[in-house]
């Protein structure tokens, strides 16, 4: 059998250190990174340590801390909107009619957010969230642990950008408990993204609202 090096596999190395070592180096850069910054486990953590409480009000731009791939998933490395959570690579918009002044935007297909929720009563409930798009928009999903809580999402069009309008997803279970919801974006619409979004609203499906309009 030919040495390793004679089968076009021969490794790099520097003086006194054999090119295994070297390769287990490189490999141990990226985890001792991530260890430094806390985030070596793979779960996400609550935005500002706070648990969104279900039933009640999760605004969208508040998805959980971590890293791309752990916390959320972009599809591109800069935040294209408000000078908000900059530091992340989700696109956020700064606008006065969301309720907490701020948004998600420029969604698109492949993207995720994770949202860390403490569910104080398990059953169902109605989803409601307030959503804008110019032209009709895409869809979007929520999950918990890789299962659909609701049908997707499919968001309308609201008569342009700037006008939020309510929608809801009726028949949403959730057990007890604390959980991770991750939102998940389909695919785009007409408008060329999935649209904007304000925030998720639980309401326990015995109160549930009439003002909006079901999708």
């Amino acid at each position: 059998m030919q040495p390793f090096a004679e089968r076009g596999h021969e490794k790099e190395s520097h003086p006194g250190q054999p090119w295994w070592i070297l390769g287990i180096m490189k490999r141990l850069i990226v985890p001792l990174l991530l260890l430094s910054q806390g985030w070596l486990c793979a779960d996400s953590k609550p935005f500002q340590g706070k648990v969104h409480k279900i039933p009640g009000k999760v605004e969208a731009e508040h998805y959980d801390e971590g890293p791309p791939g752990v916390a959320y998933q972009d599809t591109d490395e800069a935040n294209q909107g408000a000078d908000y959570r900059e530091a992340t690579q989700v696109d956020i918009e700064k606008r006065s009619d969301a309720s907490n002044g701020h948004g998600i935007g420029w969604t698109r297909k492949g993207e995720w957010l994770h949202y860390t929720v403490e569910v104080e009563k398990g059953g169902t409930y109605t989803l409601e969230m307030p959503v804008a798009s110019q032209k009709k928009g895409g869809r979007f999903v929520l999950q918990v642990e890789g299962q659909p809580i609701c049908k997707p999402i499919q968001v309308p069009d609201t008569g342009g950008w700037t006008q939020l309008q309510k929608i809801q997803c009726k028949g949403v279970r959730l057990k007890k408990g604390q959980q991770v919801i991750r939102v998940v974006m389909l695919e785009q619409g007409p408008s060329g993204s999935i649209g904007d979004i304000d925030y998720f609203h639980f309401i326990p499906a015995t109160s549930e609202s009439r003002s909006p309009v079901p999708f």
